[in-house]
C-alpha cells in the first residue's frame, strides 16, 4: 500500500497541472492585476489620510477572492473526477479511497493557500509602495488565513460527497461569508429570556467558525499581536474541526458506488 505522503505528493503534481489547464492561476493573475491598477489610480490622487481605507480593502478584497476561489477549487475536486470517469484508473492503483480523499484536500488545500499568499503579498506590495506601513501582526495574519484554508478546503471536500457540485458551493460560500452573522445571532438568541443557553451553547460549538480566522480588520486598524496561544487554539480547532469533515466524507465515500 502506498503511503500517505507518496499520495499527496502525487496529487499536489497532478492538481497543480490541472490547475494550470483550467486556467486557475489566470484567474489569480488578473485579480492580482486588478488590485495593483487600483493601487495606481489611488497613487495618482494622493493617499494621504486614506490609509485605513486603503488596508481595508485591499485586505477584504483578499478574504472575499481567496475563499471563493479555495471553495471553488475544492468543491470540483472529486465529483469532476468521477464525472470525467478519470477516478476509475485512481481506485485501480494501490490507494485506498481514504487517502484518495486526503490527496484530493491536499490539492486544494495547496493550491488555495499559494492564490492567497501571491494576493496578499501583491497587496502587501502595493501598500509598501504607498509608505502605509504593515505591523507584525501581518503575519500571524497569514498564518491563521492559511489554517482557515486548510479547515475550509476539508469541510468543501467532506460535503461533496453529500450534496451536487452546485448545492455544495452554494451552502459553503454561506457559511464562510455569513459565520460571523450567525455568531452574533446566537449571542443575541442567548440574551433573552426563554431560550436554553445548554441548546445554543451546543449548536454554536457545531456551527463552522470561518470568521475566527480572519484577522484582516486587526491588520487594517494596527492591534498588537496577539497572545500565540489563541493561535494554538485555533490551529487546534481547525485540526479537529477539519478532520471530522474529512472523516464526515470518508464514511459516505468509502461506501459510495462509483
Amino acid at each position: 500500500m502506498i503511503g500517505h505522503w507518496q499520495v499527496c505528493r502525487a496529487f499536489l503534481v497532478t492538481g497543480a497541472l490541472e490547475t494550470i489547464r483550467r486556467k486557475d492561476l489566470y484567474v489569480v493573475l488578473i485579480l492580482t492585476a486588478l488590485i495593483i491598477a487600483g493601487g495606481y489610480a489611488f497613487r495618482a490622487f494622493g493617499v494621504r489620510g486614506l490609509e485605513i481605507f486603503l488596508k481595508d480593502v485591499a485586505f477584504t478584497a483578499v478574504s472575499v477572492m481567496s475563499t471563493i476561489l479555495a471553495v471553488m477549487i475544492s468543491s470540483r475536486q472529486l465529483p469532476e473526477e468521477i464525472q470525467r470517469r478519470t477516478i476509475y484508473p485512481l481506485m485501480a492503483r494501490p490507494i485506498t479511497r481514504g487517502q484518495l480523499l486526503l490527496g484530493k484536500w491536499a490539492t486544494a488545500f495547496s493550491v488555495s493557500a499559494f492564490c492567497f499568499l501571491l494576493l496578499a503579498l501583491v497587496s502587501y506590495g502595493m501598500l509598501t509602495l504607498f509608505g502605509i506601513p504593515l505591523y507584525p501582526i501581518f503575519g500571524q495574519y497569514l498564518l491563521l488565513k492559511i489554517v482557515g484554508l486548510g479547515w475550509l478546503c476539508a469541510m468543501v471536500i467532506g460535503l461533496s460527497v453529500y450534496v451536487t457540485p452546485s448545492a455544495n458551493v452554494t451552502l459553503c460560500l454561506i457559511l464562510a461569508f455569513g459565520s460571523g452573522l450567525f455568531n452574533r445571532m446566537f449571542l443575541m438568541w442567548h440574551a433573552q429570556e426563554g431560550i436554553s443557553s445548554g441548546w445554543l451553547n451546543l449548536l454554536y460549538g457545531l456551527f463552522p467558525h470561518y470568521d475566527f480566522f480572519d484577522l484582516s480588520k486587526k491588520v487594517t486598524y494596527e492591534w498588537d499581536l496577539l497572545p500565540w496561544w489563541v493561535l494554538g487554539a485555533l490551529t487546534a480547532y481547525a485540526l479537529l474541526s477539519g478532520s471530522l469533515w474529512l472523516v464526515a466524507g470518508w464514511l459516505r465515500f468509502r461506501k459510495q458506488v462509483l
